[in-house]
């Protein structure tokens, strides 16, 4: 069985990737665990559990003290969106390009034979209405985007015929996961949907937006562990164009399959510079298989259904400590659990 390591096992997308892949390999999870509150779990907690957990913050880590050799790295480890890139700038570089180049070296010397890195379409910045392939010019325009960018460049350099890198750009997260977050456009607005009756869009609601379901990105990156990669670096659009939408056109398709809800949008509100529409041809070819399959009025049923049958609070989830990832890594600085680098105080 062959063996792979999970850098950010517990979070939204970790957990959803450790129970797809659970059954095919042996897996060893790694993760500082800001996030350890589980959000909306059934009876199934251990489906989502790695077969060996190290909780430890990234930056403190030496894959050669592991006594684990894997046969891929899969690095999911970040500050995972562009509110947390502003308020994080250092940290953001840190775990997102500095910290993802150290380990990339360490796996390199240590004979791991494959490096898959979670990049984002939003690396292609204010692209408009023109489909961007991987060949075309990015435009980054946020500390996150800029610092999967830099990751990117570093680890195709890094890259060789014996330490293969898969750069998979994911299209925005979406879908339900045990560590449910609700700082995610599609997320958000069933969210509101179902507590308020109501979407607010922030924006003037023009911006496009690529959506993956995150069980889709899980069975892409499965497909990159599998992969026989023929040249050393290869960066690769994931998503679909059945996902692909104009943010005031979301809104609208979760109100009409929800029903009884109103969009709320302000003409007046500034647009949001970060508007990309991108080419996923070069996916479709190379992963036939492993397509995204999730319906989405079915994804939206179904996360709307999860948030109805919890016992949590979902009243004013936009401020929210445990849905808004911004928000619980402030409330935990408060609390004097972090520091301003976002190291745990008592490790």
């Amino acid at each position: 069985m062959k063996k792979v390591l999970i850098i950010g096992s517990s979070g939204y997308v970790g957990t959803v990737l450790v129970n797809h892949i659970k059954n095919k390999y042996f897996i060893f999870g790694i993760d500082t665990n800001w996030f350890k509150t589980r959000v909306i779990y059934n009876n199934n907690y251990n489906d989502f559990q790695p077969n060996k957990f190290l909780k430890t913050d990234l930056r403190n880590l030496d894959l050669n003290k592991l006594n684990f050799k894997p046969d891929a790295i899969i690095y999911l480890a970040a500050i995972s969106n562009d509110p947390m890139g502003r308020e994080f700038r250092k940290v953001t570089h840190e775990i997102n390009t500095r910290y993802c180049k150290k380990i990339a070296n360490q796996a390199k010397k240590l004979g791991v034979k494959k490096f898959i890195f979670a990049s984002s379409c939003s690396i292609y910045g204010a692209a408009g209405n023109a489909k961007k392939k991987e060949i075309h010019k990015i435009a980054p325009l946020t500390d996150y985007a800029k610092s999967k960018v830099n990751s990117e460049n570093i680890l195709k350099k890094l890259s060789s015929k014996n330490f293969k890198v898969i750069s998979l750009r994911f299209a925005t997260a979406a879908g339900y996961s045990p560590k449910l977050r609700l700082d995610l456009v599609f997320n958000d607005f069933i969210a509101n949907a179902v507590t308020k009756k109501k979407i607010l869009i922030l924006s003037d609601g023009t911006p496009w937006r690529p959506l993956i379901h995150v069980k889709d990105m899980a069975r892409a990156i499965d497909w990159s562990i599998k992969y026989k990669l023929n040249k050393n670096f290869l960066a690769l659009n994931i998503g679909s164009n059945k996902w692909t939408f104009k943010i005031k056109k979301l809104a609208q398709l979760v109100s009409k399959t929800l029903g009884n809800t109103k969009v709320v949008l302000n003409k007046n509100n500034q647009p949001d510079k970060r508007s990309y529409t991108v080419d996923f041809s070069l996916f479709k070819k190379l992963c036939k298989d492993n397509q995204p399959k999730e319906n989405i009025r079915d994804s939206i049923k179904i996360l709307a259904k999860k948030i109805r049958k919890s016992n949590l609070n979902f009243n004013n989830f936009r401020n929210s400590q445990k849905f808004i990832r911004l928000k619980t890594l402030i409330n935990l600085q408060n609390k004097n659990k972090l520091d301003k680098n976002l190291y745990w105080k008592n490790d």
